[in-house]
């Protein structure tokens, strides 16, 4: 592994020092993450609801406010139809909440990823259409590309609004009415960025905000804040970067998520056992939250999520709480098994070649899992992973993650005419493709591949943000550090490197795999933990460089300054 500290503009970060009245350490951290004004500076480090945009900037957002409303007020019957995942979750979970208060007709239904597939598909519509005679869909995290449903749909008289932010594979419908910020060519919006549970709080603040202009009485009985927490845990789940309204949702909703939670979120943070007496962080929708949700659809049962956000029984909402943590105990055990098949392959197959392409079928192979693995083997093995499970009709279903520099979406775009369906992100797809044609497709995606980022497989590069001394390591460093959360997906949690250090007593193993270490920054020892390093642990006698995170350990009460060792190796 290659060490290696970002880069900044060191007369940025010096002009942010004295203009903004920050710490030198913080101004280098904005520079890296291209802040480079003092008015940037100042809404990162104090985001406020208040600045959150217009949502009527968002284009077709009028038309989709007022077919709404007019809905509501002819009692129409609506239909919500949302992706299976954290984002999609708390998109419906969102509108649904929202149409109910004011006095909709909607219902909802979730895809079984089993047998109906991702999204707006035709099988899940025959399903919800026959449970709701609906004369408006409201497709949620889904639905941009799914030409062949707006067809059947706008032949059927049922008008289709999309509220989505996955890219258009080709050119869109005209027939629904479209809020996705990626049709546009231009980037340089501050909604721009929004996953779909974003979109649908802004399609909330819409509906709100027209309310309020006719004076309806119906605006007042609905408080925005109430819907930040399951906004923030979408948009944290959902890997979007958090920047620009992004960090002002997932900011707030955090704070809310502890303060303020529903009888639902209250029950899956007590299953979580994330304690609402301390700030929740992004890691805990990110390591706990958005696993338990998305352990649903995994397990082909992804209403119960659903069931809880909209569930104001204490009672009721404990028991759904852990349903859904017995379904992601279920999901840990088949994802370990199919890590280790997928693994294999990968080491045997793929040694050699820049992509993986791993298959199977039977037990382990469950194609609500295949995501999960695929981002595993593409952490661990520094290049791109598909995941592909056998299904009972003989398709292959999967998922893939990517690695920097490469665009997913583009490469499966190059072998479209060999696959089912297919779309995604840049760092992140699905995919269908017939058994018959797996062999070419393989061969196809790698060459692929190879074209955007080489044969060579990337040697891993660990980024620094900032080299420190070793007396700077103290409680105040994290308190500086701080000011830059929520961290997660473009902005992420600083990397901190000390060179020539040597421990502090001989690191000791803990728990399954992992080491506890302690360096002394000339006044105190400071502890810290190195999570899954137990088979390389460093020496104590000789001077290494460390590179660390820094976080708060709370323990009796007390609270105390923590490395997480990220890496070491010989100065």
């Amino acid at each position: 592994m290659i060490w290696q500290e970002k880069s900044f503009d060191h007369d940025v970060a010096s002009l942010l020092e004295e203009k903004g009245d920050i710490s030198p350490l913080i101004a280098k951290l904005l520079s890296i993450r291209k802040i480079s004004s003092v008015q940037d500076t100042n809404n990162f480090l104090n985001p406020r609801l208040a600045h959150l945009s217009d949502p009527f900037e968002i284009p077709q957002m009028v038309r989709a406010v007022e077919r709404i409303k007019r809905a509501i007020v002819n009692e129409e019957p609506i239909l919500l139809i949302g992706d299976y995942d954290a984002d999609g979750i708390s998109s419906v979970s969102i509108i649904q909440k929202v149409l109910l208060e004011l006095g909709a007709h909607s219902a909802y239904v979730i895809p079984r990823r089993i047998d109906e597939g991702y999204g707006l598909t035709l099988k899940v519509l025959d399903r919800g259409l026959k449970e709701k005679d609906a004369s408006l869909v409201i497709a949620l995290d889904c639905g941009t590309n799914s030409k062949e449903e707006a067809v059947f749909l706008e032949e059927s008289k049922i008008d289709l609004i999309v509220v989505d932010h996955h890219k258009a594979k080709d050119e869109v419908s005209a027939f629904p009415i479209i809020l996705n910020p990626h049709l546009k060519q231009e980037d340089n919006f501050p909604w721009y960025n929004l996953c779909t549970a974003g979109l649908a709080f802004k399609l909330a603040h819409g509906l709100i905000k027209s309310l309020k202009i006719e004076s309806s009485p119906l605006a007042d009985k609905i408080n925005l804040k109430e819907f930040l927490p399951l906004c923030a845990i979408g948009t944290v789940a959902d890997l979007v970067p958090l920047q620009h309204e992004n960090r002002i949702i997932a900011k707030f909703g955090l704070k809310h998520l502890a303060h303020n939670p529903s009888e639902g979120i209250k029950a899956l943070l007590n299953e979580a056992k994330i304690d609402r007496d301390t700030y929740p962080k992004s890691e805990d929708i990110t390591f706990k939250l958005a696993p338990m949700i998305n352990a649903c659809g995994r397990m082909d049962d992804p209403t119960v999520a659903i069931s809880l956000f909209l569930e104001n029984d204490s009672n009721k909402c404990r028991g759904l709480a852990e349903q859904m943590n017995q379904y992601n105990e279920q999901r840990k055990f088949i994802e370990a098994k199919l890590t280790g098949e997928a693994e294999k392959q990968a080491k045997t197959l793929f040694a050699d070649q820049p992509a993986v392409v791993a298959t199977g079928s039977g037990d382990w192979w469950n194609p609500g899992v295949v995501g999960i693995v695929a981002g595993k083997l593409a952490n661990s093995l520094s290049k791109p992973c598909l995941v592909l499970a056998k299904s009972d009709n003989g398709e292959y279903r999967g998922s893939g993650r990517g690695t920097k520099g490469l665009d997913l979406v583009m490469a499966l775009a190059e072998c479209k005419d060999l696959l089912l369906h297919w779309g995604g992100h840049p760092v992140a797809v699905g995919l269908s493709i017939k058994e018959d044609n797996l062999n070419n497709f393989t061969k196809r995606f790698i060459s692929e591949v190879s074209k955007q980022i080489g044969e060579t497989p990337s040697v891993p590069v660990l980024e620094i943000d900032s080299f420190i001394n070793q007396n700077e390591l103290e409680e105040q460093l994290l308190h500086e550090i701080e000011k830059l959360a929520p961290f997660g997906q473009g902005n992420p949690e600083p990397i901190l490197g000390i060179k020539k250090v040597r421990l502090h007593g001989q690191p000791r193993k803990v728990g399954n795999g992992h080491f506890q270490f302690s360096i002394h920054n000339g006044i105190e020892t400071v502890s810290g933990i190195a999570w899954r390093m137990g088979d390389n642990i460093p020496p104590e006698d000789k001077e290494i460089d460390i590179a660390i995170r820094l976080q708060w350990n709370l323990w009796n009460q007390r609270k105390r300054l923590q490395m997480v060792m990220e890496s070491w190796k010989y100065h």
